[in-house]
Formats: structure tokens, sequence, C-alpha cells
């Protein structure tokens, strides 16, 4: 691919050189015969403009390199986990029913009952 511009390249500039020389003015000659000759207001200024311009915009554009701009950077955010607050349960109570027997208190007898003990 890089020789085919190459040769194109190389082409178009001898094309346009040979364009260049055909639009150049013709040598004095030492008469003077054509030297003060203008060719109604065409003056080889503006042809050898126009050519130089083409030729710089053609092969400029052949052999300039190619530009390619970087893919574009995308931040993302970081994702924000929320848990919420651990909740701290206490155990229910473990109870039992216990049976209390008869017992003197010292003044008297107090009958047994069943009394719930709880831890």
């Amino acid at each position: 691919m890089n020789r085919t511009k190459k040769g194109i390249a190389g082409v178009l500039i001898a094309g346009l050189l040979l364009a260049t020389l055909a639009v150049m003015p013709r040598v004095a000659e030492a008469g003077g015969r054509h030297w003060h000759h203008h060719h109604h207001g065409h003056h080889p200024f503006w042809g050898g403009l126009v050519v130089g311009t083409v030729t710089g915009v053609v092969v400029g554009s052949i052999l300039a390199p190619r530009v390619y701009a970087a893919p574009p950077v995308v931040y993302r955010p970081v994702p924000v986990v929320v848990q919420p607050a651990p909740v701290f349960v206490q155990p229910a109570p473990v109870c039992s029913s216990q049976w209390v027997p008869t017992y003197w208190n010292g003044v008297q007898w107090v009958p047994g009952y069943w009394a719930q003990a709880c831890r």
C-alpha cells in the first residue's frame, strides 16, 4: 500500500512538473522580440502559483502521515455497596419451671409451689 502511494505521488509530481514547464514563459531571445510581449493580462506568476498550490495540496495529502485520535477515556464510577448496619439480637431467655418443696422459714411452714427460673 505504501509503494502504491509513492508511485502515485511520483506520477503526479512528474505530471505537474511538465504542466509547470508548459505554463512558464518562453526564454527571452537576444533580439528582445518576446521579452516585452505580454499575454493580454496573463502573467506567468499566477499560473505558477496555481500549479504550485495544486501540487502542494495533492502531494501533501498523499504523503502526509495519517493521524488517528486515541479512543476517548471513559471513567466509570466505583460501585458503592451499602450494607445495613448489623443488628444484634439477644437470645430469648431460657426459662424453666421448678418445684420448690415445702420448707420451714423459721416461723412457719411454707407449702411447696412451682417457681419459674430464667437465665
